[in-house]
């Protein structure tokens, strides 16, 4: 039993002996790595970071990402521990990533009331910018007939969608150019002949549309044409 003991004491002993010498030699070794300051990595890309930081023995982990509208995807946002920190050769240097900026489809906002409009920006994250109105045959007052970006179209978060919204009917004086696109031309000669327009006609060959149907017109629909003499519309011809 007491030889037991003994044996259990030694080992305890050299247990404990082994344990400080190799906390003294790991303390030997972080104290005899230099302290360096830490270079700026932030606005480069990940790969010019490391190799920026490995001239100098450091590491570096992605810590984080974020979406950003101004810096490019893959680019330091930031930086732990900052640019001139001194610290040890061979620490590791968080870095926050840009993910780039978020990329957003304009929805389609024709038809809707200027309140609806609204909702569906903020839903999409796009903001609502000019609102102009002008008369319209077709639209309901308040009613959106145009948007300056088309729908579907990629855009930034936050950007400003222009609308024009239908003033409802126009006065009985005003002439509004009417809707023509993919109609057949004899509806354009028959209204240009009972306004007294003079109506220029352009042939285009298509595969696409039969003969006779209108693909272009000048001005758009919804014009005020009052004072115009003569509009324009551009017809198919069958190939």
């Amino acid at each position: 039993m007491a030889k037991s003991l003994k044996i259990f004491i030694v080992l305890v002993m050299i247990s404990f002996a082994f344990y400080f010498a190799f906390n003294m030699i790991m303390i030997s070794l972080v104290h005899s790595k230099k302290e360096i300051s830490t270079p700026s990595i932030v606005g480069k890309n990940l790969y010019n970071a490391i190799d920026e930081i490995s001239k100098y023995g450091f590491g570096l982990r992605v810590d984080g990402k974020e979406i950003s509208q101004i810096v490019p995807a893959g680019t330091i946002l930031r930086q732990n521990p900052p640019a001139g920190m001194y610290v040890r050769e061979g620490k590791v240097i968080k870095v926050t990533v840009s993910c780039g900026g978020q990329i957003i489809y304009v929805p389609n906002l024709i038809g809707q009331s200027i309140r609806s409009a609204d909702i569906s920006l903020r839903a999409a994250t796009l903001v609502m910018g000019e609102v102009t109105k002008r008369y319209s045959e077709v639209a309901d007052k308040d009613t959106v007939v145009a948007q300056d970006i088309a729908p579907g179209t990629k855009i930034d978060k936050d950007s400003v969608v222009n609308l024009i919204v239908s003033d409802g009917q126009p006065p009985e004086r005003m002439i509004i150019m009417p809707d023509f696109i993919n109609k057949n031309f004899q509806e354009a000669i028959e209204w240009s002949l009972q306004m007294g327009i003079v109506l220029n006609i352009a042939k285009e060959k298509s595969a696409e549309f039969d003969s006779d149907i209108i693909i272009r017109q000048y001005p758009e629909a919804d014009r005020d044409i009052t004072n115009l003499q003569s509009i324009s519309v551009t017809v198919t011809e069958r190939v």
